[in-house]
């Protein structure tokens, strides 16, 4: 169930990034550019945004399945000890 959310997170943010990014939206880098370099600088910000925030997110991922791994071994621990 956990892993489900998280695809769902994740995705929900890949997507909401996306449109804040997109140019016009929240700026326009760089005022007066043509489309192509505005949309190029625009894609350039997005990954490197993108790829921040998935860091971040998947060190918070990671933490969680390792204590959901050390609950999961324990509650099986006691169940073998009973």
């Amino acid at each position: 169930m956990r892993k489900e959310y998280m695809k769902l997170s994740a995705a929900l943010m890949v997507a909401a990034l996306f449109v804040a990014l997109t140019p016009g939206v929240l700026l326009t880098l760089p005022k007066g550019g043509s489309k192509l370099t505005v949309a190029a600088v625009h894609a350039a910000v997005f990954v490197v945004v993108l790829c921040f925030v998935n860091n971040s997110l998947w060190r918070r991922c990671l933490e969680g399945f390792k204590e959901e791994e050390e609950e999961d071994f324990i509650s099986r621990k006691r169940g073998a000890d009973l």
